[in-house]
């Protein structure tokens, strides 16, 4: 099932107390912090996730980082908003894909979308998801015993490849 999650970024990040606070610091501390937050979440829940910021001032195109296989990062161009790239996205892809969210508290946007059948989370919901996979992630990962090794955990055939490689 293909799935794709579209963040409004600077919504998510003044819907975060965490988040505000860093952006009081800078703005890309702030950015940072989310991409940090959502890049293990849409890994995990292995959907394609896209975090889109305003940068319509700028006197440039769109530009596109791709952070993993999981996570594109998306600056909007000059004349165009967060919310103009994630309706353009949700009308050209929306038959590509089984599913498309939208993560914004922008009431304007979720009317938008929701008349092109697009499902909506809230920045608060999303965070609260995030946050739980980041704890499922903390828990799974924190119960390896001390002193045991990676290798402990590999399957047999990727132990033999890398020893075959360390030879």
């Amino acid at each position: 099932m293909k799935v794709a999650i579209l963040v409004d970024g600077y919504n998510v990040i003044y819907g975060s107390p965490l988040l505000k606070r860093l952006l009081k610091k800078g703005v890309y501390q702030a950015q940072e912090e989310l991409i940090r937050l959502v890049s293990n979440y849409f890994s995990m829940k292995g959907v394609e996730g896209y975090v889109v910021f305003d940068a319509y001032r700028r006197p440039c195109q769109d530009t596109r980082k791709e952070i993993s296989a999981n996570l594109k990062i998306i600056f909007t161009g000059k004349g165009k908003t967060a919310d103009s790239y994630i309706e353009s996205f949700t009308s050209r892809y929306k038959s590509y894909y089984d599913y498309i969210y939208v993560v914004t508290a922008d009431y304007s946007q979720r009317m938008t979308v929701v008349d092109k059948g697009i499902l909506l989370l809230s920045p608060q919901n999303f965070l609260r998801e995030v946050e739980a996979c980041q704890k499922a992630l903390t828990k799974k990962y924190s119960s390896i015993p001390p002193g045991s090794h990676l290798s402990d955990y590999l399957e047999d055939g990727v132990r033999k490849k890398l020893e075959r490689i360390k030879e």
